[in-house]
């Protein structure tokens, strides 16, 4: 599986607050060469054979300001708490785009809404699309529920018998979902239409892990030329490149679930494996990290490719190469989910606190309090935001383990660089975000301090600090799956439960998405010019 922390050159994006100032190294730990580069080529789009009218014969300003894009929030790992409240204020997202959450056109979609360019002939096939799918999907939970009471095998039996039935028209409706993305698509709102950067120059300053990110999934949404489930592999990639840190071992830590089909579906499995079933999902692993590299050196080496055929081409030739290998993974993810049903129900694949009750009710309480000081933080920065709608900037903010890191950086709309007045303006807003980041930290170390606590009384308890460690940890992920057993039952059955076929746990986890009723992100513009720093 690949490693969140990409070996990437000389440092990441700066994100300041707190006391940390971590910087990760500029290339990708997936292995991928430093490529050489013949020159600057003229900018062409990352997306197949589309090439932009908006696009000048050299490295000069667009002819045409960046259109919006939106991007689709990302699935939580199973039994991971999650906000649900909505983002307002500025560059937030039209509220249509919820019910297609999970599609493969959302970004497209976003472009053309906000635009206004989408015809009353697209907004029909969409609903014909949409009603379509929740046909099936309500086909597919009625099924479910009658065989629910049955035991594993002739549950198993059953569901494979449904899934030979609806899987045609499962089908069908996907193949629709990618002809619409690719009718909502044009030259000039693709990802790369207006990008005067590319991976592959010969740049003395390397390439972020934020900026390597943006490409694969700008990739993942917009290339022509990948199969569909290269493209959930992209997205994979993206996850990973987000969580990028500076070793493997905090990598880990940062990203410690397994990514399993539906993807991109991120689980714990159970601990209690049979060697036969851990070997399984070694292999799983391991030949599912191989064409993610693949797929990652391909896509990063054909993205400064001056000629848009040339790059199409090398994404046909690895998809025909892949088709058959991601068949196979398919089918060995199916082998786990039958070896982990003779482990556990998949209702029942869950941990139970191995904390007493009153360390696991101060946990309790602590979890609650952590969830409510980012909840608070959040809305105070959303706020800011929401005031500072007609600034030029690019603004991003996250929570980390040391406190709450954000950017704010200067949209560069030309080489002019922008206003004295309006850097000033920029520079209050920066204060007074850091203001909130420092309450934040302020209190998080509080919240530290009684966690410290409890792990102290817990090592005295169990005799040993490193157990402590590992019971925290379990108690941790039990109190939040407590908390999100309701919105995750459909969750585990389309990962866990064995007869679905590949086509129904995408449907059914694409309902799950939208159910969950994630925060939509905030809109961002076709990128042109590199930032300054990063």
């Amino acid at each position: 599986m690949l490693v969140a922390g990409m070996n990437c050159a000389p440092a990441t994006p700066r994100f300041r607050g707190g006391d940390s100032k971590r910087r990760c190294s500029a290339r990708c730990c997936i292995g991928t060469a430093l490529l050489l580069v013949v020159g600057r080529l003229a900018a062409q789009p990352a997306d197949g054979e589309m090439r932009s009218s908006r696009n000048q014969p050299d490295m000069g300003a667009p002819r045409l300001e960046p259109l919006p894009i939106f991007f689709p929030p990302s699935p939580p790992p199973l039994g991971r708490p999650f906000a649900r409240a909505s983002t307002a204020g500025r560059n937030a997202a039209p509220p249509e785009l919820a019910a297609y959450v999970n599609e493969p056109f959302y970004p497209v979609l976003s472009t053309r809404i906000v635009t206004k360019t989408l015809t009353e002939k697209q907004r029909a096939q969409l609903e014909r699309y949409r009603v379509a799918k929740l046909a099936l999907q309500q086909e597919l939970r009625d099924e479910l529920g009658r065989v629910r009471s049955l035991e594993p095998a002739p549950r198993a039996a059953e569901l494979a018998a449904f899934a030979r039935r609806q899987t045609p028209k499962i089908v069908e409706l996907e193949n629709t979902a990618e002809q619409l993305r690719r009718d909502l698509l044009n030259a000039d709102n693709t990802w790369s239409a207006v990008r005067q950067w590319r991976l592959n120059y010969t740049e003395r300053r390397g390439f972020s892990p934020m900026e390597i990110g943006q490409v694969m999934r700008g990739s993942a949404y917009y290339d022509t030329a990948l199969l569909p489930a290269q493209r959930r592999l992209l997205r994979e990639i993206f996850l990973e490149l987000a969580n990028a840190t500076d070793n493997t071992e905090s990598a880990k830590e940062a990203q410690p679930y397994l990514f399993f089909p539906p993807e991109p579906a991120r689980v714990l499995l159970p601990d209690n494996l049979t060697a036969d079933l851990a070997a399984r999902v070694a292999a799983y692993q391991t030949k599912k990290s191989r064409l993610k590299k693949e797929l990652y050196d391909t896509v990063y080496a054909q993205d400064a490719k001056a000629l848009g055929f040339m790059r199409a081409n090398a994404l046909k030739a690895l998809a025909g190469k892949q088709a058959a290998a991601l068949a196979e993974i398919e089918q060995l993810a199916e082998e786990i989910r039958v070896g982990l049903a003779q482990v556990a129900e998949p209702a029942a694949i869950a941990e139970r606190s191995p904390l007493p009750p009153t360390l696991h009710q101060r946990v309790v309480v602590l979890t609650t309090n952590f969830s409510a000081l980012q909840k608070d933080a959040a809305a105070r920065i959303e706020a800011i935001l929401g005031e500072a709608r007609e600034l030029p900037i690019q603004t991003n903010f996250r929570f980390e383990a040391d406190g709450l890191k954000y950017v704010v950086v200067p949209t560069r709309t030309g080489r002019g660089g922008v206003a004295v007045d309006t850097a000033g303006k920029i520079n209050a807003l920066r204060t007074r975000i850091a203001t909130v980041a420092d309450d934040y930290g302020q209190a998080l170390a509080q919240l530290v301090n009684e966690k410290d606590t409890i792990r102290s009384e817990l090592a005295q308890v169990l005799g040993n600090a490193n157990a402590a460690d590992r019971a925290m940890a379990a108690a941790l992920r039990v109190i939040g799956a407590q908390a999100t057993v309701d919105s995750y039952r459909d969750y585990r059955v389309a990962v866990f439960q064995p007869g679905l076929s590949a086509e129904q746990r995408r449907l059914l986890f694409d309902s799950v998405v939208v159910q969950l009723d994630l925060p939509l992100p905030r809109g961002e513009t076709q990128p042109t010019y590199r930032a300054a720093a990063w």
